[in-house]
């Protein structure tokens, strides 16, 4: 639907770095749009698999799907709508809507203009028509999910039209700004106008993408049309052989290569045109000891860097509590991070420097943390030892078990008694961590089976067997 006179009448721009309204375009401009919206919903639901946008019967004039070209100023590329009276196809805890399509006229001015700037916005608001018409808006979710929406719209734009990049302008606030008057970082949940809305955590997306497929995306919102995003998520990833808290604490660990720091085979395909992430708090280390104490909000990464001689230590701080960001909880849980030289009162991680880190909080299990170095780009965690050791049942998320570099496959864990009593044994993959060789055995696998002792823990894999010994206090 368009105007061919008046302010509203759309129109070609020319190139270069002065553009102006080329004349008489208008039907050039028209053509322009059907072609890219045909690309976009061919893409989107044929290639893609993703149910199209319901048809709104009459409105508009007929079944087609309607988009309304008009002058939308500056800024504004382009927007979904709806009218909950007129437009509402199912109704409950899940809603699902039809919906009209608003686009600029011209991409005149905008940050990314002209036909680059109608590519993004219509492969951006043809898949909020599909969001909103056949997979629903939850109702019970704190703030309806949206900024999932607007996280997965963005990364859609990137997928179909790789080349343009308009969502670099957006990922700078993530890695620079997203946070509060505390400098802490706020809840992966937010939706917070005028700039974190979803899109610029559009990078979480992307990581899903490359850890898994595509396809994954697409298997959450399908999930969606049974429960809200974070239970959807949760309920896929199990799927997969993972958990969402896993994959939280992963990611935040993937916004450390960016910049300078990029790893594209490992980590972000483009992540050196990413910034930085700024850190939430800095300390220097005085020769014995480095304490940062800050909080966190439930579901949010604080990074925690220490300043030591020749070198950074990072701590990647997660708090994984999904269930109390679901829940829209603004609360902050404090969390101490420290680094000294000698022994630490646990948990803690001995660095591989010779260096120890601690952390401590009122509900340890709550937080994942992970420490790198900047000079190597890798894991600061010693790779000789267990850790953390002793390793508290009540307090630590998880044993890390260190592995030559060479480990594929899976590792056998057995723990054994002073008396060489076997007390338990489980089977657990071999994963990369930033550059070492790990498996990890979660508390609670072994928390109501083994009692407080001295143990032995052995590993068998790639026909090679490594010994350890380990204090456990339950």
């Amino acid at each position: 639907h368009y105007d061919t006179t008046g302010i509203h009448a759309p129109a070609l721009i020319s190139p270069g770095a002065a553009p102006e309204r080329l004349p008489n375009t208008v039907e050039q401009y028209i053509d322009s749009v059907a072609a890219i919206f045909d690309f976009c919903l061919h893409y989107e639901v044929d290639s893609l698999g993703y149910a199209g946008p319901p048809p709104d019967g009459e409105q508009g004039g007929g079944p087609e799907y309607d988009v309304y070209i008009q002058e939308l100023g500056y800024g504004t590329f382009g927007q979904t709508s709806w009218q909950e009276s007129i437009d509402l196809i199912e109704d409950g805890a899940r809603q699902r809507f039809s919906t009209y399509i608003e686009i600029d006229n011209d991409y005149l001015g905008h940050r990314t203009p002209g036909m680059s700037g109608l590519r993004v916005t219509a492969a951006h608001e043809l898949f909020h028509a599909i969001q909103v018409g056949s997979y629903g808006i939850w109702s019970t979710a704190t703030n309806s999910d949206f900024y999932f929406y607007e996280l997965t719209s963005a990364w859609m734009e990137d997928l179909l039209f790789t080349w343009i990049n308009d969502y670099y302008f957006d990922v700078r606030t993530y890695f620079r700004a997203f946070r509060d008057s505390k400098n802490r970082s706020y809840s992966f949940t937010t939706y917070l106008g005028p700039t974190m809305y979803g899109y610029e955590r559009s990078v979480f997306a992307h990581f899903l993408a490359k850890r898994y497929s595509r396809d994954l995306i697409r298997e959450i919102w399908e999930g969606m049309k049974s429960e809200p995003f974070l239970r959807a998520i949760a309920t896929v990833l199990q799927r997969h052989g993972s958990t969402f808290e896993a994959e939280y604490a992963q990611f935040s660990t993937w916004n450390f290569f960016t910049s300078d720091r990029a790893d594209t085979v490992r980590f972000y395909d483009e992540g050196k045109y990413y910034p930085r992430y700024v850190a939430n708090a800095s300390t220097s280390f005085n020769g014995l000891s480095a304490t940062i104490t800050t909080s966190g909000y439930a579901l949010s990464t604080q990074f925690c860097q220490f300043a030591i001689p020749g070198d950074t230590v990072t701590a990647i701080v997660s708090n994984i509590e999904a269930g109390q960001a679901g829940e829209g909880s603004s609360a902050t849980r404090p969390f101490e991070v420290r680094l000294v030289s000698g022994q630490s009162r646990p948990p803690y991680q001995q660095l591989s420097k010779g260096y120890v880190a601690g952390f401590s909080s009122d509900l340890t299990n709550a937080w994942r943390t992970t420490y790198l170095e900047s000079s190597t780009r890798a894991s600061a965690s010693a790779a000789a030892d267990l850790s953390p050791n002793p390793f508290r049942l009540s307090e630590d998320a998880r044993l890390v078990v260190p592995l030559p570099g060479t480990v594929r496959g899976n590792a056998r864990i057995y723990m054994l008694s002073s008396s060489l009593d076997l007390v338990y044994s489980g089977e657990y993959p071999v994963v990369d961590a930033f550059g070492k060789r790990v498996a990890y055995i979660p508390a609670a696998d072994v928390r109501s089976r083994v009692p407080s002792g001295i143990y032995f823990v052995v590993a068998r894999c790639d026909d090679a067997e490594y010994r350890w010994k380990i204090a456990i206090l339950r």
